[in-house]
């Protein structure tokens, strides 16, 4: 079984839900009300730098609450340092820089404990920053608009790249990432490399079936 992770755009803690087929889907969380937007991206580096757990992380809110942003450099030292937290604790994975920018991260633990890994990873991410800079550097970039459902930030990139039809809407997003079987079910091509950008966008990370499945 793969497990797939991206970092949430909101709380900047994982949620990952596995399914019986094999595919792993991290999951934004439940919708917010319509129209909704969240805080302005300084306010939201000032929140973060509140929780930040190192100099380093500190040091990169102060820069982007100066400038308005976080600079590319910033995220990239984090996932650095992600990567030699999980590597030091035995953890292995492979890496995926997507066309945004952002790493997609994965992983089959094989016969390991899945609950395990996620700890480990999610710790890690904590400690060097990764959890807090990614989600909030994959705002700056996906979300210009602010846009507080992260599944309304998808609808409107699949819109965009013309992979799905103008009509296309979140309840049908939700619908189709219900589905037993992505790769079936006929809206879009999950693993697309610009339906890839449009779900990472939202905080959402899909595999549809590389690795050994656990039924279905």
């Amino acid at each position: 079984m793969k497990l797939s992770r991206l970092w949430p755009v909101v709380l900047a803690t994982a949620l990952i839900g596995i399914s019986a087929c094999g595919e792993s889907v991290n999951d934004p969380g439940p919708p917010a009300p319509a129209g909704q937007r969240m805080k302005p991206l300084v306010e939201q580096f000032k929140d973060a730098k509140a929780r930040a757990k190192s100099d380093f992380e500190r040091s990169a809110f102060d820069h982007a609450i100066a400038t308005g942003k976080i600079d590319y450099a910033a995220y990239e030292e984090s996932f650095s340092r992600y990567r030699q937290c999980v590597t030091d604790a035995g953890v292995t994975e492979t890496y995926t820089k997507l066309s945004n920018g952002i790493y997609r991260v994965d992983s089959e633990p094989g016969g390991g404990d899945p609950q395990a890994y996620l700890k480990i990873t999610g710790d890690c991410a904590d400690s060097t920053g990764l959890a807090r800079l990614e989600a909030l550097y994959r705002t700056q970039v996906d979300n210009p608009d602010l846009l507080a459902d992260p599944r309304l930030v998808v609808v409107r990139c699949l819109i965009k790249a013309g992979l799905v039809s103008p009509d296309y809407t979140t309840d049908k997003l939700n619908t189709f990432l219900d589905s037993d079987d992505l790769s079936a079910a006929g809206d879009f091509d999950p693993m697309n490399a610009e339906a890839q950008k449009c779900l990472t966008a939202g905080g959402i990370a899909i595999d549809t079936g590389a690795g050994p499945t656990s039924g279905g």
